[in-house]
């Protein structure tokens, strides 16, 4: 039997989550039964990442407003390797992706959604034309892929998934990457920082969605109360600035700490003495499972999505991402209490063996196998 000739397709060139899912599908898928390749965005630390591995790369721009021209390329490179299946990773990539099998219906799709984002959006219009756009390329569609029970339940009440081939399969990470690190001291010291500080650390892009804004108003508190504690920052966006701005207005530059996007997130982790992700939304967020793997004590928002990956007062501390005093009272409770961190911690890591990639790929492949002969 000849493999399956599957193009990955997302519109991003970064790391994010919806990259990290590509780059953990195309390593670990079965060689024997898939020829698997990448279209994304090209010159950023994607390309580089899928370079790393040999994967097959192949730069293409897709600007939101779909554009005539782009979809050419789309049509140009079906056209030449003529792959078997494409699987499109988000809003934007969906939209090509599913345009081209409009266009050649002998092609089969399968689509993911990384979180329904766009129905938080405080622009009405743009809200309902996005949704309006999903529910038409469901047809589409041969199979959709959903990372929570929560965007299942979303996807199938606004109309932009069938329920009979829609299946729920959480992201998948590589534990071995995660567990059991040393604490690095070198990057603490590189940092500015010393074995006496409590490390409260935040990896996330920074915009309206995940809501770092309440951790630096925290902090604000914390450390006149706290003066060993600091926080630090991994991760890059269009709020980076403003951000770094709310900290000098503050007066926190000896206390809070920016690093930028990193790539070694699993040394990061192990500096950490605390990790808080005050997300307002989600779908499956890899740095929950990525702290929860590294054995870190965690305090997250409370919403639908987490609490399907946390255990509240389990694995995890939950708090209402608009309430700063929540915030302040679990870091404080946290902080003054290391049994507790310790049990939270170690429940998160076993939680987190679910979630190991090697057990998540091969549902992924079927779905594949399934699309195939539907």
């Amino acid at each position: 039997m000849s493999k399956i000739k599957v193009l990955e397709l997302i519109d991003g060139g970064f790391l994010g989550g919806g990259q990290t899912n590509v780059l953990s599908i195309t390593r670990n898928a079965d060689k024997n039964k898939f020829d698997i390749s990448i279209a994304a965005k090209g010159s950023g630390a994607f390309e580089e990442e899928a370079l790393k591995y040999d994967i097959q790369f192949t730069p293409l721009y897709m600007p939101k407003m779909l554009r005539t021209k782009y979809l050419k390329y789309l049509e140009i490179l079906y056209t030449s390797e003529k792959f078997d299946l494409i699987h499109t990773h988000g809003g934007v990539a969906g939209f090509y992706g599913r345009t081209l099998k409009k266009h050649n219906p002998e092609l089969k799709c399968v689509h993911t959604i990384h979180g329904i984002h766009y129905l938080n959006s405080e622009n009405l219009l743009k809200k309902n034309i996005s949704k309006t756009i999903e529910q038409y390329l469901v047809q589409f569609t041969d199979k959709t892929i959903c990372e929570t029970h929560n965007d299942f339940q979303i996807a199938l009440k606004n109309k932009i998934a069938s329920n009979g081939k829609t299946v729920i399969i959480p992201n998948g990470i590589d534990l071995s990457k995660f567990a059991n690190k040393k604490k690095k001291y070198d990057l603490i010291n590189r940092l500015g920082l010393n074995k006496h500080n409590f490390i409260i650390g935040n990896v996330s892009r920074f915009d309206v969605q995940k809501n770092q804004k309440l951790i630096i108003q925290a902090a604000y508190f914390l450390t006149r109360k706290y003066p060993q504690m600091r926080f630090v920052f991994v991760g890059d966006g269009a709020l980076f600035f403003r951000m770094k701005q709310l900290v000098r207005d503050s007066s926190l530059e000896d206390f809070i700490i920016f690093t930028g996007e990193q790539n070694n997130l699993a040394e990061y982790y192990s500096i950490f003495d605390l990790f808080v992700f005050p997300t307002l939304w989600e779908g499956m967020p890899y740095v929950l499972l990525e702290s929860m793997a590294s054995r870190l004590p965690i305090i997250c928002s409370n919403i639908p999505s987490l609490l399907e990956i946390i255990k509240p007062n389990h694995s995890a501390l939950t708090i209402n991402p608009y309430d700063m005093d929540d915030l302040f009272q679990k870091i404080s409770a946290l902080y003054q209490n290391s049994e507790l961190r310790e049990e939270l911690a170690q429940n998160a890591m076993i939680e987190s063996t679910q979630y190991d990639e090697t057990e998540i790929i091969p549902k992924i492949e079927r779905v594949y196998e399934e699309a195939m002969v539907s």
